[in-house]
């Protein structure tokens, strides 16, 4: 019998990562009986604010799981996070740092940009140990050229809807969604840009937003525009899959607002290709992908094409019916979550 020790973020605040962890630990190895999975989570945040930012709980914390990483054996297998930004990239390298005097079977996966930083002289070493999973090609070719051992599994997710999925459909009122906590560098200010253009146009649309609030000065944006625009809905935080994915289908168009490029792999692109929805997106690494699928429409950063966009689709309801059908098309072909979790298999039982 083989132990596969599983070491990533598993509780605490909903993010992106902490979805998709939870997602391959119920689902890595399941059919290998000759193969245990034992979870450490390193999760340290209680709340969004403490994302990436010391305490002395997570301190005590840290004590915690080292004590846990003693019990890995010679002969057993390693498959972590490495989050290279913060805190967070502190714990994950002392974790990596004794996982390698444990064992020589480790696989470290890398959810964000900006590993290559980290990487100097004198840790340099311990880096060319692991295979290394990125999820897109700008990683992979950061990281290959300093050496290491990449390989490249872009995220998925599991099928929630099986079948069609039952989008808004054709109506006088555009529905749009913005389904992400929302910050600053997650596009806040041009969420704001945005309800002002649809108010000053007087385009008839729905602009409904879901997730956690980052920060004081964001929940005063949210608050702005709920009491000035009555097309401006903040319903808060989602927890369930099941709430997701109907707010998902009650809606045509994802927005998606980050900094150019601050993004690696979101899986609101994946949830809203498989949801049916059209994706209005600024530039991020990924987001040509969308556009070759015939789903997206990239928005400058400074959103001054958001109004030609979205008119459009107002004018021309065929052309946004298109685009649906298209993301659903998109997902099916591309998005295959049982052949995402043999791939990360295969690495680390073969490295291949």
């Amino acid at each position: 019998m083989k132990t596969l020790f599983f070491i990533f973020p598993i509780t605490g605040p909903n993010n992106g990562v902490k979805v998709i962890s939870d997602l391959i630990k119920n689902a890595i190895f399941s059919n290998d009986k000759s193969i245990t999975v034992s979870v450490i989570d390193t999760s340290q945040a209680v709340d969004f604010s403490s994302f990436g930012k010391f305490s002395v709980k997570k301190v005590f914390y840290f004590f915690k799981l080292f004590k846990q990483l003693f019990t890995i054996k010679r002969t057993d297998m390693v498959y972590m996070n490495i989050t290279p930004k913060g805190y967070a990239f502190y714990r994950d390298f002392i974790t990596l740092v004794l996982c390698s005097l444990k064992t020589t079977n480790i696989t470290a996966h890398i959810h964000a940009n900006g590993l290559e930083k980290k990487i100097k002289k004198y840790n340099k070493f311990l880096f060319y140990k692991p295979k290394i999973i990125v999820i897109n090609v700008d990683q992979k070719h950061k990281l290959d050229i300093l050496g290491l051992r990449t390989f490249l599994v872009p995220n998925s997710l599991p099928d929630y809807f099986k079948a069609k999925p039952k989008t808004a459909g054709s109506t006088e009122e555009l529905n749009l969604i913005y389904l992400s906590n929302v910050s600053k560098e997650k596009g806040a200010y041009r969420l704001k840009r945005i309800a002002e253009i649809i108010s000053v146009a007087k385009i008839k649309c729905n602009l409904n937003v879901y997730g956690g609030i980052m920060s004081e000065d964001v929940r005063d944006i949210i608050n702005e525009l709920d009491r000035k625009y009555i097309f401006f809905r903040y319903h808060g935080v989602i927890s369930e899959d099941k709430e997701k994915y109907d707010c998902l289908s009650r809606n045509d168009v994802l927005l998606f607002l980050s900094n150019e490029k601050y993004e690696v792999y979101p899986l609101v692109y994946i949830e809203a290709l498989m949801a049916g929805l059209s994706i209005i997106t600024t530039n991020q690494i990924v987001s040509n992908d969308l556009m070759n699928y015939g789903a997206a429409n990239i928005l400058n950063e400074n959103t001054e094409n958001f109004e030609s966009i979205i008119t459009k689709f107002v004018d021309a309801p065929q052309l946004l019916e298109k685009q649906k059908e298209n993301a659903r098309i998109a997902y099916q072909e591309n998005y295959s979550f049982p052949h995402f979790i043999k791939s990360i298999e295969n690495i680390i039982l073969y490295g291949i």
